[in-house]
């Protein structure tokens, strides 16, 4: 990966981001994932999947290693995404992808300010979703009886069904918007959050297929395990597996290639 994110106001000048050409990058990038976090993203796995079913205080001990591991591991697969492993260690890069410096801490500011935010839009839209149901006049005894044609007009079935939708879709387009935050933030050098939204403009398609693609496996596991109805530590520890060990540097290694074509050297 000779290119480097500090390059990026010259090819975001382009537009576009070309999906397949990502993908491909994201998962190139991978033995690099694993040569420079894949300890910090195992140690994180373990103890994701022992926080599980470990009960009591030794429970929220094991689940407070794991969320320290977890920044860890995000603050090195975001830098290996978007300068390489060379130039990740250069840049903070730890040992395994053990560290805690600033880009950590910002990166942890960054997130809990777009948790905030997403917090109050779900909560409006709740909100306005149940006062819109509420107001509707359906008959709740044939909505649980599953008698479609006694339930209301079809009017209002269409109109809250679309409503129903934007509810879903709206928090899905947000997190799109927002998702090139991580990599703003460690280019920048400061938290970035908001301010990433104009990075995606014309991009928002091919960003959700990849981060989608990025999560297939994971939440394939999510629905088998769903529809057999399998639980356990067993299940547990394959789900963290995939999310740590798939899933995050997948993840990573797409946004860092969206950066290369998306991001902007200074925000």
């Amino acid at each position: 990966m000779t290119q480097t994110a500090m390059q990026a106001g010259q090819n975001g000048a382009r537009g576009g981001l070309p999906l397949g050409a990502a993908l491909v990058e994201a998962v190139r990038a991978m033995p690099q994932m694993m040569r420079g976090a894949g300890p910090a993203l195992i140690l994180t796995t373990v103890l994701l999947s022992a926080s599980g079913w470990l009960a009591g205080w030794a429970g929220g001990v094991v689940g407070l290693a794991a969320a320290v591991g977890a920044l860890a591991a995000f603050g090195a697969v975001t830098r290996i995404g978007l300068f390489g492993l060379e130039g990740a260690r250069e840049r903070g890069l730890g040992r395994g992808g053990f560290q805690l410096r600033r880009l950590e801490f910002r990166l942890l500011g960054a997130t809990l300010l777009i948790v905030l935010f997403m917090s109050i839009i779900l909560s409006l839209l709740g909100l306005t979703a149940l006062a819109l149901f509420g107001a509707s006049g359906l008959d709740a005894g044939a909505i649980e009886a599953r008698d479609w044609a006694q339930v209301g007009p079809l009017w209002k079935l269409v109109l809250l069904g679309g409503v129903a939708l934007v509810v879903v879709a709206t928090p899905v387009v947000f997190l799109v918007r927002l998702s090139l935050y991580a990599q703003a933030t460690a280019v920048w050098g400061r938290m970035a959050s908001l301010a990433t939204t104009g990075l995606t403009n014309g991009a928002m398609i091919p960003l959700l297929a990849g981060l989608a693609a990025s999560a297939a496996p994971a939440l394939l596991w999510m629905v088998v395990t769903f529809a057999a109805g399998w639980s356990g530590v067993a299940a547990g520890a394959v789900g963290a597996a995939l999310l740590m060990l798939v899933q995050t540097p997948l993840t990573a290694g797409f946004l860092g290639a969206a950066w290369r074509r998306l991001g902007r050297e200074e925000g």
